[in-house]
């Protein structure tokens, strides 16, 4: 068993694997991690399934005081136990102090040797705020908690970390989506910007306006990766916490594979989606 006291953290913190599958027909997001490929490699650090939960970070760091002794990992931001660099796992013991740098990009993972005790809902234990599923009581977390683990955990050494793009310009692949055909000539999604204003819920794009036959259309449903396309002309990418339906033209959809990628990019970056035919 692992044990680590969070003495301070960032913003946005909070208990996530791979989400809930199946309950979208009841209007329940699927959640998870927003970068999937990274937590596996947290995960796999520890000795882990794949699937175990981790904790999610963005924007800053946290600090924890280990409890009992643990196995660690951190993908996607530097690590350092008692003031000194650490490499991606390491053992830590009753009283050392972990100190997690902010991400490298947007999101970077804490695994924990053995699965991270957190409140179940409908088969995960992912957080979810806006309904208080999962996680720490449904919440992000806060100075004070304790992050229990169940297991012992292992130091791995071979692990394939994913890479991520920190340059200006990141492409992505999309498919056509049911309503493409509203658009009134074949966009070039050139060189689009991340907007400030993107969450876990979606993606919010700035650039030229994408030219439509505009009309809401009937509520139906939506996935991480679906491309949406408000009355503005500027796309929304939804994400893991999108809603289950909506009524915006749904024009694309982001292949899954390159959606850890583009949860990856920090506001300002460009993205260039290139249609691939399906």
């Amino acid at each position: 068993m692992g044990r680590l006291s969070v003495i301070k953290t960032g913003p946005i913190a909070t208990v996530q694997d791979f989400g809930r599958f199946g309950y979208r027909r009841y209007g329940i997001p699927q959640s998870g991690a927003m970068d999937r490929q990274m937590m596996i490699a947290a995960n796999q650090f520890v000795g882990n399934p794949e699937n175990f939960p981790v904790i999610e970070f963005a924007l800053m760091g946290i600090e924890l005081e280990a409890l009992e002794e643990t196995v660690i990992s951190v993908v996607g931001a530097s690590l350092k136990v008692n003031g000194q660099v650490k490499g991606k796992c390491e053992k830590v013991s009753v009283g050392d102090k972990v100190s997690v740098s902010s991400p490298m990009f947007v999101y970077g993972y804490l695994g924990m040797g053995g699965s991270i005790q957190a409140k179940e809902d409908f088969g995960s234990v992912s957080t979810y705020e806006r309904a208080g599923f999962g996680g720490m009581d449904g919440r992000r977390l806060q100075t004070g908690d304790v992050l229990v683990s169940n297991g012992e955990g292992e130091i791995s050494v071979q692990v394939d970390i994913p890479t991520r793009e920190n340059a200006e310009l990141v492409t992505i692949r999309i498919m056509k989506g049911p309503e493409w055909n509203l658009l009134k000539e074949l966009p070039s999604f050139e060189s689009f910007q991340v907007d400030g204003s993107s969450d876990r819920m979606g993606i919010r794009l700035t650039g030229a306006r994408l030219a439509c036959d505009y009309q809401e259309i009937a509520s139906s449903a939506v996935i991480p990766g679906t491309i949406q396309l408000p009355a503005d002309g500027q796309p929304i990418i939804l994400m893991n916490d999108c809603q289950t339906t909506g009524g915006y033209p749904r024009i694309g959809k982001v292949f899954v594979e390159d959606l850890g990628r583009l949860a990856q990019m920090k506001p300002g970056k460009k993205v260039r989606m290139v249609r691939v035919e399906n």
